[in-house]
């Protein structure tokens, strides 16, 4: 028998699988499918299920083959901002504009935009107002599409569509429903007046529960060409950063992480919901953990877009020739740079797009301004890591790096070199698919043990 993790991800779809005493599988993956509109792009949630059970039928078919029936599975996906509108039965009515993606025109009135971002709402929602979340994205549905919104049913992100699709039961993660700003993050009760202000009520969201708890028993004929064992039961994943941060805080022990993909999310593990003046305004995000009475403070940086971009206009896309820039620069070639990135926590006013240099003087060389960006980058994180260790009242004792732009060693080096921190470097290809997976194992077995062949001991 064998347990089945599955990651919505941003470029990738992912699944990874464990048998049943731990052991790791290879992970098999395929692009995420996009949907190009009027120059914006969009996820499509039926799309990107077939998708889906087709992966995880060639999955079954190849790599798991030996182990066995299916045991159980859980989804994790991006962020609850990623979300659709389904009817009574489930069916998606419109797309999810891709997170990364803005909207020329704002639906959300200025003045409920300014009173979700004041610190009484943060108190309750443990967020900060963002352009793309759930109150925009559900205005723009009521402003521009009034009888499309008149037949939504449920407002769902996509470990719950996914989770519908396999068990015929509505069910969500408490890490992503929070996200919406519409329930009180520390009882995870229903919030009215936020409700009330958007249109919204407590029938729109699925039901929440924590990581690990069972959602419902896979149908039959949820993913054709696909044993499944007796019993087989989808458990609740949630989102991708959180399952990751789970999985490698049971092999490292490490409650402080820095994952970094197409995105980078910083997060420190806490005991308590208690939102400050200093987090609001750096804009931290307060979420439930893999835990029952578990918070994390987190905070995005949009790190991955960077490098990317970096590649883009220096390399032509080439991130080998992008990271032997940095591993052969040394850091200060140009001490007049001054680098500013966008925040996903900008007013539309604030927003001066993703990376903004000014002070280059004439002929830097593009190995330079790289270094000199991944510098900034670098001690941004790390600043920000202390002041989050210091509101959690914990100390930075270690923190874990994961990710795929931490598996690059150019990458690894270059913050063990910028930070004074013990690192250690998650040797997991796929810590999301593969905690997923996990996740499904502890929770359908009576005797699990933690994943085989890792010694949880610092790597830095």
């Amino acid at each position: 028998m064998w347990f089945l993790g599955i990651d919505i991800g941003t470029t990738h779809i992912k699944v990874a699988g464990v048998d049943d005493d731990g052991t790791p599988l290879p992970a098999g993956r395929i692009r995420t499918p996009t949907l190009d509109v009027d120059k914006l792009t969009f996820h499509d949630a039926e799309i990107i299920w077939r998708a889906t059970a087709e992966l995880i039928a060639e999955y079954a078919r190849t790599t798991a083959a030996p182990y066995g029936p299916l045991g159980g599975a859980a989804v994790a996906s991006f962020g609850q901002e990623e979300s659709v509108a389904v009817d009574e039965v489930g069916r998606m009515l419109y797309p999810s504009l891709a997170w990364w993606e803005r909207r020329p025109v704002r639906a959300l009135d200025a003045e409920t935009a300014r009173w979700l971002d004041s610190f009484d709402q943060y108190q309750v929602s443990g967020l900060r107002h963002r352009l793309d979340q759930t109150p925009e994205r559900t205005a723009h549905l009521r402003v521009q599409e009034p009888q499309l919104w008149q037949s939504t049913a449920r407002w769902v992100d996509f470990c719950t569509f996914i989770t519908h699709r396999m068990t015929g039961e509505w069910v969500s993660a408490t890490n992503q429903i929070t996200h919406s700003q519409c329930f009180e993050l520390a009882t995870l009760a229903p919030h009215a007046p936020v409700m009330e202000r958007l249109g919204l009520t407590p029938a729109h969201f699925a039901p929440a529960l924590p990581t690990g708890a069972e959602a419902g028993e896979m149908l039959p004929t949820a993913l054709p060409g696909v044993s499944l064992a007796p019993g087989a039961r989808v458990v609740v994943g949630g989102h991708d950063q959180v399952v990751a941060a789970r999985q490698v805080h049971s092999m490292s022990g490490a409650e402080v992480f820095d994952s970094i993909g197409t995105s980078e999310y910083l997060m420190v593990s806490t005991a308590t919901f208690t939102p400050r003046t200093r987090s609001y305004e750096l804009g931290l995000d307060h979420e439930r953990a893999w835990h029952d009475d578990g918070f994390l403070l987190g905070c995005p940086i949009p790190s991955g877009k960077v490098v990317q971009l970096l590649a883009e206009l220096f390399h032509h896309g080439d991130f080998d020739a992008l990271f032997s820039d940095l591993a052969a620069t040394p850091s200060r070639s140009l001490p007049s740079l001054h680098v500013r990135v966008g925040s996903t926590g900008e007013t539309t006013e604030e927003a001066e797009g993703l990376l903004t240099l000014t002070g280059l003087p004439a002929g830097a060389r593009p190995a330079e301004v790289v270094r000199g960006t991944l510098d900034h980058l670098a001690d941004l994180a790390r600043t920000t890591i202390g002041e989050m260790c210091e509101l959690a009242g914990r100390q930075p004792s270690q923190v874990a790096l994961m990710g795929s732009l931490f598996r690059r060693p150019e990458m690894a080096a270059h913050r063990r070199e910028r930070w004074d921190l013990p690192l250690h470097i998650s040797p997991m290809a796929e810590p999301v698919a593969s905690g997923a997976a996990a996740i499904a194992r502890d929770a359908l077995t009576s005797t699990s043990s933690p994943l085989r062949d890792h010694d949880g001991k610092e790597t830095s």
